[in-house]
């Protein structure tokens, strides 16, 4: 592999789970483009790889790669032993399960054992970031760090000897969770307040937060189009600026209730600053996120600290055993609270759709109130209504290019036709059932493109019982759905092989895979439609098709190329 050109993708197996980042290896690869997103809507996987210099992808079986030499001097190597040998020692503690699973990622960011279900949980919820281990767990462990140094060494003219153990603690961890991306990032912002801090000058942290990005940007300037960066970032910043003023406006005596407002104004501020991109990218927002975050931030506290301090209690069985049974129980707790918030009524608003615009307009609105409460001028809250004013515009203007929209869809969505049908908001979906349930197949090749339309109800019909869709395009398009002629429509969409043989030239005739197919009687039939070849066509099926359409001049569409997509 060539580093920022090429990527390997490996056959998942016992194998290929057993290399270590920094591993070189020996392997045979036949190198292809990264294709653009085939559908509507769709993650753009060749732009984000390209993000990371990366242009050209192959993929390895277990019998095309070996491992040539591994170097314990390299940090990342050494840093994935450190993390295999530290989930080896939480698992060997009886955490067992969900539970380990949850552990494993909040202690050293381990998620590949995380169940579907348990991740859509704290996504609902708005725990999502406690199972990413990033600036909230290394700013949990500076607390405490600097707590105890401040007790044990509390002399100022040791600041620079506490920064030096604060610094080295932290890049322990760092090192202990395997060099995450999100750890570093983290890591290194806060080295640049404990240096700032240690130089014994006034501390002005936002330009700190400026160095930290600014050194991160040098290093990979493609880094602020990840979103981990931008979400970090946006926190710290809204934690910084808004915490402190959200807190101050509500006092209690009790000192309970004020740990348990300072959570919440964590929060608030975090969520203040980063829901736009959130939005953006998610396309949800967690209406609980405050209280499940007053569970999960303390537990994330509790949680931390006991699991590093198995490292020193795997020298005293009792005292191993018994914090590995905490351990377990709370994160079971935890899940449970987790759980029980994601089912309440209205835990999530999602299919929310929002474009780069209007984030951008979003944030102008929330910097104008803040200069406008700053500042005690009126032009500032002003400008934030009259952005309001034009993001409404702007969405009414959307709404009503929607309104206008049809178009039908046949997306490139595996082993079988996944169809929608758009017109004056009425939405039909036609697919197998296995596939309609298969949420994150759902997401990564259709909702996403729902989202696009803003998509509220749909009808779903299964692909079994549909054969074809006539569309006669009226002021108000009328839809027959399995009609026998195609004579009267404007688009017919013949999505299987019927017994009758009438067409025009308003068919359209989608060939699949998985059967044996009459050439003959598709030439002479349906010449004068357009042929469209799903990708479950063989290798020799889909030749045979394509030289067929050169031959006779017909017009011909491989959704491997991209979703087929008509305008009515």
């Amino acid at each position: 592999m060539f580093p920022g050109e090429r990527l390997s993708i490996l056959k998942k197996d016992k194998r290929s789970l057993s290399i270590l980042q920094g591993d070189n290896l020996d392997f045979c690869a036949n190198w292809h483009d990264i294709d653009p997103p085939s559908n509507p809507g769709q993650f753009n996987y060749k732009s984000y790889l390209s993000f990371h210099q990366i242009n050209r992808q192959a993929y390895l079986d277990s019998a095309s790669w070996k491992i040539a030499s591994r170097n314990l001097k390299n940090p990342f190597t050494f840093s994935n032993l450190m993390r295999n040998y530290f989930l080896a020692l939480i698992k060997k503690s009886g955490v067992v399960g969900d539970q380990l699973a949850v552990v494993s990622a909040l202690s050293i960011g381990y998620k590949d054992d995380i169940s579907s279900q348990l991740k859509h949980a704290y996504s609902s919820a708005g725990a999502m970031h406690v199972l990413a281990v990033s600036g909230l767990h290394v700013g949990i462990l500076y607390s405490i760090i600097h707590f105890l140094i401040s007790v044990l060494l509390p002399f100022k003219r040791l600041l620079v000897l506490r920064a030096i153990v604060v610094l080295c603690v932290l890049w322990f961890y760092a090192m202990l969770t395997g060099l995450s991306p999100s750890v570093l990032r983290a890591t290194t912002m806060l080295s640049f307040v404990v240096v700032g801090m240690a130089m014994n000058r006034k501390v002005f942290v936002y330009n700190n937060i400026a160095a930290s990005a600014f050194f991160l940007l040098f290093l990979d300037p493609f880094i602020i189009m990840q979103v981990g960066f931008q979400l970090s970032y946006l926190a710290v910043l809204g934690i910084l600026y808004f915490q402190p003023k959200l807190f101050k406006l509500v006092q209690f005596e009790n000192y309970f209730l004020n740990k348990i407002w300072a959570i919440v104004s964590v929060s608030l501020a975090a969520q203040l600053a980063t829901f736009p991109v959130g939005v953006l990218y998610f396309h949800q927002f967690p209406v609980y996120f405050i209280i499940s975050n007053l569970i999960v931030i303390p537990a994330a506290y509790v949680l931390l600290v006991s699991c590093l301090l198995l490292l020193v209690a795997q020298f005293f069985e009792t005292l191993y055993f018994f914090l590995g049974k905490m351990i377990n129980i709370t994160v079971y707790v935890v899940n449970s609270c987790v759980t029980y918030i994601d089912q309440m009524p209205f835990s999530l608003i999602e299919k929310v759709s929002i474009s780069v615009l209007e984030t951008y307009l979003i944030y102008l609105v929330i910097l104008c109130f803040t200069f406008g409460f700053r500042y005690k001028k009126l032009v500032y809250i002003i400008g934030a209504f009259t952005f309001l004013l034009i993001i409404g515009l702007y969405d009414c203007y959307e709404d009503i290019t929607i309104e206008k929209k049809r178009e039908l869809v046949i997306y490139n969505a595996g082993n079988s036709p996944a169809i929608t049908l758009f017109f004056n908001r009425n939405h039909f979906f036609i697919a197998d059932s296995s596939f309609y349930a298969n949420q994150d197949a759902m997401l990564f090749s259709v909702k996403h493109h729902w989202y696009d339309l803003d998509i509220k109800e749909t009808q779903f019909f299964a692909l079994s019982s549909i054969k074809t869709i006539g569309i006669k395009n009226k002021a108000i398009p009328e839809i027959a759905f399995n009609s026998s002629n195609s004579t009267g429509f404007d688009f017919f969409l013949r999505i299987s092989h019927p017994d009758d043989t009438l067409s025009n030239d308003h068919d359209v005739l989608l060939i699949q895979g998985g059967k044996k197919l009459d050439y003959a009687k598709m030439v002479n039939y349906y010449s004068l439609n357009r042929w469209v070849a799903y990708p479950n066509l063989s290798y020799s099926q889909l030749n045979k098709i394509k030289q067929l359409a050169a031959d006779n001049k017909i017009e011909f569409h491989d959704i491997n190329d991209g979703a087929f997509i008509v305008d009515f």
